[in-house]
């Protein structure tokens, strides 16, 4: 298999730890691999982030203060059995490596940090996400990459921003089958408003992209797939 630590690029990293030496370390080393990096310092914490943040990867201690982490991910596989999960602690407890072991992970680096190890850990995660996550058919010659963030048209790879690929996902996932405007300015411009121009400039990015007119409008409802556009 290729290395595809680029799909890193494109994933919101949690960093679980108290020890704020190490926070420092990670965030140093991992700065420009993640699209951005959250450090807690506790699990509760760690938890909060979760419900209120998007989460794509989490690198987490175990012994911390209150809740340790292995019952963190034990939370988190409840409600979460595929996001990528990798262990950094000192301990090597048989017991901790057998709890480990139930909870899926994706590898259990032991401290101090070693940059390889932790590499080969990140490296098997995007393994289980490929395997995982498979493109999405929108029109017989469009498939969208959800761990790329990027569309195949005609077999030709075809980059999307941030912005159209929120937008895109939102339109693909939803629960709605139409997506409203408003739904629209919470996902793509959360914490701002969202100009009629800035949309509408946009949706003519994405069409464009798309390379067909599978972005369907109703009007007064908002937008939808149509993949026999």
């Amino acid at each position: 298999m290729l290395n595809k630590k680029h799909i890193l690029k494109n994933l919101n990293l949690l960093f679980v730890d108290d020890n704020a030496d190490i926070c420092a370390d990670i965030y140093a080393l991992f700065s420009e691999t993640f699209k951005s990096i959250t450090v807690a310092n506790n699990a509760a914490i760690a938890l909060q982030v979760v419900q209120q943040q998007a989460i794509d990867f989490i690198i987490t201690d175990i012994k911390m203060p209150g809740r340790d982490g292995l019952s963190f991910i034990e939370q988190i596989r409840v409600e979460n059995a595929f996001i990528p999960i990798v262990i950094l602690s000192a301990f090597t407890d048989t017991d901790y490596l057998l709890r480990a072991a139930n909870l899926q992970i994706d590898g259990y680096v032991v401290k101090p940090l070693n940059f390889k190890k932790l590499n080969a850990a990140l490296v098997s995660a995007i393994r289980r996400l490929d395997a995982k996550i498979a493109p999405v058919i929108i029109a017989p010659h469009i498939q969208y990459l959800p761990l790329e963030k990027s569309l195949q048209v005609d077999g030709v790879d075809v980059s999307l921003g941030n912005k159209e690929s929120l937008l895109l996902e939102l339109l693909l996932f939803s629960p709605e089958r139409v997506v409203s405007k408003q739904l629209i300015n919470d996902t793509v411009w959360p914490n701002q408003e969202m100009t009629d121009s800035a949309l509408k400039n946009l949706l003519s990015e994405l069409r464009k992209k798309l390379g067909c007119e599978v972005i369907k409008n109703r009007p007064a409802q908002g937008w939808y797939i149509d993949g026999h556009g």
